[in-house]
């Protein structure tokens, strides 16, 4: 184990690493990624910046191994994580402070000692609570490192119902749970595996997370066979639109006609989900796509804005210095990045 990362369960649970002497790490990170090697540790220096991916594409871990465990901390690493959803099954294990975790438009005050997990599928993304900073171990895996490809029990009756079938809501993990000091130990002891990387650690990984998830099944039992809410496919439907085309004309109409409601309907079922209006969320994601051509591009700042789906260049100004602070063209040249 590495000097000033310390394990073990405290008077509020789950301990997990200390973040001292480690800076702007963070899972949504752009630049100088640092790898410790096959499944382990994870850092990334990035720009503390939002990031609207919705479906994230990106590997948190090897092929061969996909599993990948690293600190995070609200807002020294990033602002926020806006929502988004992955094939991976996540673990967000709060070490320190307090945030909000909202999977699937419900959202769960998460505190030290506390976890949340959310299953493959799932629309999360987490935030701050109020003004107060949270520092927690981010534990990212595919399900599929599990699964047997033959005829498995464990396999066919538990794992692929659990992670495969949509359960209907995440599990926060809380002192009052059943099993809640078992749920703190795993969480500890993949911490420890991957801390110290130990010949064969990864086979001790993968026990632990059987002995996890076998955890979950007997809380949830049957139920968590059931089928993904239309509600949440809907949305996913519509943020898959968003990020092909937003660089297109998108209205409340569009938004409403692909999630068969009525406009009306639409606007309150989006700002329920997403936490802000349907328009709102839209510029945001635009601003945030032409923040990273501005970075990555030679490309005019007119330029820039049309292809982000601003056609009033007055106006995509006054959006971007309201978000960013300052104007396109000080952004870019502060970035003074072009790959």
């Amino acid at each position: 184990m590495q000097d000033g990362m310390k394990m073990g369960s405290t008077e509020s649970g789950y301990q997990g690493r200390d973040r001292s002497g480690m800076q702007g790490n963070g899972a949504y990170g752009e630049v100088g990624r640092e790898e410790y090697g096959e499944g382990g540790r994870e850092e990334y220096r990035g720009r503390g910046r939002e990031q609207y991916g919705y479906h994230e594409i990106k590997e948190h871990a090897g092929r061969d191994f996909p599993f990948n465990i690293y600190p995070c901390s609200i807002p020294a690493d990033f602002r926020q994580v806006p929502v988004h959803w992955h094939e991976d099954m996540e673990i967000i294990a709060v070490k320190k402070g307090r945030g909000v975790v909202t999977v699937d438009m419900e959202p769960y005050e998460a505190r030290a000692g506390e976890a949340v997990v959310v299953f493959p599928g799932q629309l999360h993304g987490i935030s701050q609570c109020g003004s107060e900073a949270m520092e927690y171990e981010n534990i990212i895996f595919l399900p599929s490192m599990l699964m047997s490809a033959e005829s498995d029990l464990c396999t066919y009756d538990f794992l692929r119902p659990m992670t495969e079938g949509g359960i209907g809501k995440p599990l926060h993990i809380t002192g009052g749970l059943p099993d809640y000091g078992a749920f703190m130990e795993c969480i500890g002891i993949l911490d420890q595996l991957c801390g110290k990387k130990n010949y064969a650690y990864q086979m001790g990984v993968k026990g632990t997370l059987f002995w996890f998830l076998g955890l979950i099944a007997g809380i949830w039992g049957p139920e968590a066979a059931g089928q993904p809410r239309k509600s949440r496919e809907r949305m996913k439907r519509l943020l898959e639109y968003m990020e092909e085309h937003y660089g297109e004309k998108i209205t409340v109409e569009d938004g409403a006609e692909l999630c068969f409601y009525s406009n009306s309907h639409f606007m309150k079922y989006f700002k329920q989900y997403m936490g802000v209006p349907f328009i709102q969320y839209l510029n945001e994601f635009r601003l945030e796509k032409a923040a990273g051509m501005l970075l990555t591009t030679p490309d005019p700042v007119t330029a820039v804005a049309q292809r982000c789906g601003f056609d009033n260049i007055s106006y995509f100004n006054r959006l971007f210095r309201r978000k960013y602070g300052k104007t396109p063209g000080e952004y870019r040249k502060n970035g003074e990045i072009y790959l």
